[in-house]
């Protein structure tokens, strides 16, 4: 009976930490101290023609186009006023039409380290011409007019801490959907604009 106490006791004990933990990471990451987004644009990025040394130039008479989505955001403040966001990740929805006329959904994730807190940033997103033209039938050419919604949810500590959709609804939710998207690093971009974009965990 003795031994059945404290077991009871300790029980309680642990649900009234746990409880507490729980509320204390809601705090820290509440919607709105989490992440303010301030814009969501997209647009066609011809594939960059970089210049090197001892090899000769080559000329691509019709380079292919890029899909890019960039999220303009700001990271709450935290404590100390120098602290940083570990790890912010950044899950990407395109909607498109396919060349048949039916939805897809093409998703992807982005993880930014070390998000200094009340500073402004952009992330952004690539999808590859050979995945546009699976699509839309296009292998060079973007075409913006089957680009139908694009949504971006942030989370922090798991918890959703910023949304952004331009149907102003969760249209992933109820179409059908698939890996497509290109965190910038794993493009030929990733070496362009570095000190617009916070740093991404190497996957």
């Amino acid at each position: 009976m003795q031994n059945l106490k404290i077991f009871s006791t300790i029980c309680a004990a642990t649900l009234l930490l746990s409880g507490s933990i729980q509320a204390q990471q809601q705090v820290m990451v509440a919607p709105g101290d989490g992440i303010k987004i301030k814009g969501v644009e997209k647009e066609a990025q011809k594939t960059p023609n970089f210049q090197a040394g001892d090899v000769s130039n080559k000329k691509v008479p019709n380079p292919r186009e890029w899909l890019e989505i960039e999220v303009e955001f700001e990271a709450a403040r935290v404590k100390p006023s120098d602290g940083v966001l570990g790890e912010v990740l950044f899950r990407y929805y395109v909607g498109m039409t396919t060349e048949n006329g039916s939805g897809i959904v093409l998703t992807g994730d982005v993880t930014h380290v070390n998000v200094i807190g009340g500073e402004e940033y952009f992330s952004s997103v690539y999808v590859a011409p050979s995945t546009m033209g699976k699509i839309t039938g296009d292998y060079r050419r973007v075409d913006m007019g089957s680009v139908k919604a694009v949504g971006v949810e942030i989370y922090y500590n798991g918890v959703l801490v910023g949304k952004e959709t331009s149907t102003g609804k969760d249209f992933w939710a109820t179409m059908q959907s698939m890996p497509g998207i290109l965190s910038k690093e794993k493009t030929p971009f990733a070496l362009l604009w570095i000190d617009r974009y916070p740093e991404v965990k190497v996957q």
